[in-house]
């Protein structure tokens, strides 16, 4: 099959990482895949993403867009009109500018997805994204999907309209998708399905990790107030009291990166935390795979009005590399760990995080069981390869005819 993927900014900037192993699996097995990028303004970052740029074309600029829809208008007016007219349901009504953008945007996407030859047409992200596949699918005829992960879902960009006209919206987590059916309405849903991110599987190593005198604990994610560092810091310093040895690493970059570092220095923990910046995606787990780290932390929280974890890809990279994770139970968090694949402790909370620190730094055979746990949790649900092949086999159930 030829498909053509809409992302948000992959292969440019420092995100969506977790859509590499995706496109490399249905690149794998014989696929053709072409990745348009919604914005494209920033460097490429993640080593692992130069083999795909071969594959990626950008969009034009707004020139060109507009004259890709004069000449849509022309040649297909009905559908032209029927793009726009997609757009009828669109709340708070301000949203109805971003989203004529994406909609010219997607309708020159269409051109180039019927010039390409693409059998599907699949965005991830459901908010403008998902409109420029709609509009795409819209102009060509070219059947489309697309991918919601967190954030997207509470937008709610016309999410119903978009469950109605694709052939089908995946979904990262069931509690992703039981939003959506609060806010899209039960008959929006018919067609939506979970289905995680998945990971490449490495091969486990042959030894056992080496037993450091100073455990390393690695905390992957963006500086922003959802991941919630802050409260990792306060258990460094509860650790640091009690004398339990560690070296904590923050791996991201961001706006809370300014206080992280004060609420660093007032607590006087400048020897036991380091703020590493952004970790290019390949390095990170070059990281994991070197057993490098002795535990993986993600103290993310809820904020309310939806502002919550997903399924983290960053602890399932941790998991499937054997590394065991300690995390909170908010969004999809819980899910990911069940049934003992990782520690989950309440969010907010210092003082529990500093506790199940001290006990699976302080406990070697606790951290490899954990490690095993959380390494079959994803072999069973999240390998990329059976992920590939579900995406696949409705990619094929979706094409005319």
């Amino acid at each position: 099959m030829r498909i053509l993927y809409l992302t948000q900014r992959l292969p440019f900037g420092t995100g969506e990482a977790f859509v590499i192993p995706e496109v490399e699996a249905l690149l794998a097995r014989g696929h053709e895949v072409l990745i348009v990028p919604r914005l494209s303004a920033e460097p490429v970052v993640h080593d692992d993403v130069r083999a795909i740029l071969s594959r990626t074309r950008v969009l034009p600029p707004p020139t060109g867009v507009a004259r890709a829809v004069m000449r849509m208008m022309v040649r297909r007016p009905l559908r032209t009109l029927r793009a726009f007219w997609q757009l009828r349901r669109t709340r708070p009504l301000p949203r109805m500018f971003s989203n004529t953008i994406a909609t010219a945007q997607g309708i020159w996407v269409g051109t180039l997805a019927r010039d390409w030859g693409a059998d599907h047409i699949h965005a991830h992200w459901a908010h403008l994204t998902a409109t420029m596949a709609m509009a795409a699918s819209a102009v060509s005829g070219i059947p489309w999907s697309f991918t919601a992960h967190r954030y997207d879902v509470v937008l709610n960009n016309l999410l119903g309209d978009k469950l109605r006209s694709a052939r089908f919206g995946r979904f990262i987590a069931r509690r992703m998708l039981d939003r959506a059916r609060l806010l899209a309405g039960p008959d929006a849903v018919r067609r939506a399905t979970v289905l995680h991110m998945g990971v490449t599987l490495p091969p486990l190593p042959a030894d056992e990790p080496p037993s450091r005198a100073v455990p390393v604990v690695l905390c992957p994610g963006r500086l922003i107030p959802v991941k919630g560092q802050r409260y990792l810091i306060d258990a460094a310093a509860t650790l640091k009291r009690r004398g339990v040895p560690f070296q904590i690493l923050l791996a991201g970059d961001g706006p809370e990166e300014d206080a992280i570092l004060r609420q660093v220095a007032e607590l006087g923990l400048g020897d036991r935390v380091r703020l590493l910046g952004l970790v290019p995606h390949a390095q990170l787990l070059r990281l994991y795979r070197d057993q490098a780290v002795d535990c993986v932390v993600l103290p993310s929280l809820d904020l309310g009005g939806g502002e919550h974890e997903g399924i983290s890809v960053a602890l399932v990279e941790a998991m499937a590399h054997g590394v065991p994770v300690i995390s909170t139970a908010t969004g999809g968090l819980s899910e990911l760990l069940e049934g003992g694949a990782g520690i989950m402790v309440p969010p907010a909370d210092a003082d529990a995080l500093a506790d199940a620190l001290e006990h699976l730094l302080g406990s070697r055979p606790l951290r490899l069981e954990l490690g095993r746990r959380g390494r079959r949790r994803i072999e069973e649900e999240f390998d990329v390869v059976r992920v590939a092949d579900e995406l696949t086999r409705r990619f094929a159930e979706a094409a005319p005819g």
